[in-house]
């Protein structure tokens, strides 16, 4: 190696006296706004991109900044103007002067914004493909699907090394509540220009397990602006509304919207927000069924104890009637045994002649007949102590039966299960109304508790 070298900053001195020399002090340079940044000084700081014909091919890239002083003029003159803010997507004629420094590189210094150029290919794009799709009917048949209150077979479209997958799993694995997610991963790529046909293929394969799934979980990190496009693609959006599974997006931070949220049944801004979002649906469904357990138990006690008070009632009622009737038939028996006598004196003495005709057969016809009664009685003796022993017994099989009922409706049973019990103050949370930040909540298991603070309240938003 003979050659002379020099070294990078020489290299750099080298490049900035070029620059310096050839006076690039002011050009208007049209270029799109790929993504835009204030720090907390005021300063703005974009990535300006040129694309081929086509539209998605990066030509040229470069950064620059405005500072703070000249930026809050430019950017009240150009929303002024026209009408919005100066933002990510945008085309724009900007003043630009070029400066090089030997350690942070090539920048580009912007003085003035012409406000009439003002509609980049990005912004123009995605209105094209909103467009296209509400024309052709299909823009909000994802969003008319019906979201599963239990959302727990879940296909994810991600990056396997995304950390916002690795976040999305975590989250789902390690809820508070015990609560099972089934998941499996359809491994797509998530930026660049292989990323729209990756996605695409991901949803076909999802596609032929559709029966399994209850929904489909599209999650991706965030990112800048132009790592993004491939989300506001026609045919990932085209899939995506016509797909037979609710999909779920979280593929962006708080500023970004891309038109797969738009068209996807419900989107969310990062992957925890995802799994956030899913954890607490199930959750408040375990909720439902713990106050559907809880009442089905007061309701069993109440039952039971009106049977016993009916039981009660009964014995308190029936022994004296039956002593009453049994009284009855005692006195009707002794009149008739009192009154046969002076009955057959009088026929007797009315006609004597018959009397000795018919005497033994009066004196058998007694006899039968005070037999029968006798054992009319016994029968009734009998009955009487056989009645009540059955319905104590029938009343004794329905009060087990509604004891079991409350046996498998105990809420210890339930905890057996691996449920749950809330409690506050004594009393146990039935929905998230009840509790405020900062309350003391103690949680039951089957084999202890615990007591928490509560740090944070958030309700759910009802989805139509």
């Amino acid at each position: 190696m003979g050659q002379e070298a020099i070294t990078l900053l020489q290299l750099n001195q080298k490049i900035k006296g070029i620059i310096d020399d050839a006076m690039l002090t002011s050009f208007w340079v049209k270029a799109e706004i790929g993504e835009l940044r204030v720090n907390r000084n005021g300063h703005c700081y974009l990535d300006l991109v040129e694309k081929d014909e086509g539209g998605d091919l990066l030509v040229a890239r470069a950064r620059a900044m405005i500072w703070a002083h000249n930026f809050r003029m430019l950017k009240a003159y150009f929303q002024s103007t026209t009408g919005q803010p100066l933002t990510n997507g945008l085309k724009v004629l900007v003043k630009v002067s070029v400066q090089f420094q030997e350690v942070y590189g090539l920048s580009l210094i912007i003085s003035d914004i012409d406000p009439s150029y003002t509609m980049g290919d990005l912004a123009r794009k995605r209105r094209e493909v909103l467009d296209r799709l509400a024309q052709e009917g299909v823009i909000d048949m994802n969003k008319e699907l019906e979201l599963p209150m239990v959302v727990q077979k879940i296909a994810i479209i991600s990056s396997p090394t995304a950390a916002g997958y690795g976040d999305f799993v975590h989250q789902l694995n390690n809820n508070p509540y015990g609560i099972k997610f089934y998941y499996h991963l359809f491994p797509a790529v998530m930026q660049g220009d292989k990323a729209e046909g990756s996605i695409v293929e991901a949803l076909e394969k999802i596609f032929n397990y559709s029966s399994f799934f209850d929904a489909v979980v599209m999650i991706r990190g965030g990112g800048a602006t132009i790592d993004l496009l491939c989300f506001d693609s026609y045919w990932v959006a085209y899939h995506i509304a016509q797909f037979p599974l609710p999909v779920i997006t979280g593929i962006g931070h708080e500023r970004d919207e891309s038109v797969a949220d738009m068209v996807a049944n419900t989107m969310l801004k990062t992957p925890t927000a995802v799994a956030a979002f899913l954890i607490e649906r199930a959750a408040s469904f375990l909720q439902m069924v713990d106050e559907m357990a809880f009442r089905m138990t007061e309701v069993a006690r109440e039952k039971i104890q009106k049977e016993k008070r009916t039981i009660e009632n009964l014995s308190r009622v029936y022994v004296p009637t039956v002593k009453t009737s049994l009284q009855r038939r005692r006195s009707r028996l002794d009149l008739l045994v009192g009154r046969l006598p002076g009955t057959a004196s009088q026929r007797l003495g009315n006609a004597g002649y018959v009397l000795k005709h018919y005497e033994e057969r009066m004196v058998m016809a007694s006899r039968h007949r005070i037999s029968g009664g006798k054992q009319l009685l016994r029968q009734y003796r009998l009955s009487l102590n056989r009645l009540p022993i059955r319905i104590l017994n029938s009343c004794r099989q329905k009060l087990d039966y509604l004891e079991q009922a409350k046996k498998s409706n105990d809420p210890a049973r339930l905890l057996k299960r691996g449920y749950s019990l809330t409690y506050l103050d004594g009393k146990l949370v039935k929905n998230i109304s009840m509790l405020n930040e900062g309350d003391q909540i103690t949680t039951r298991f089957i084999d202890g508790e615990m007591r928490a603070t509560v740090e944070n309240v958030r309700k759910l938003k009802k989805r139509g």
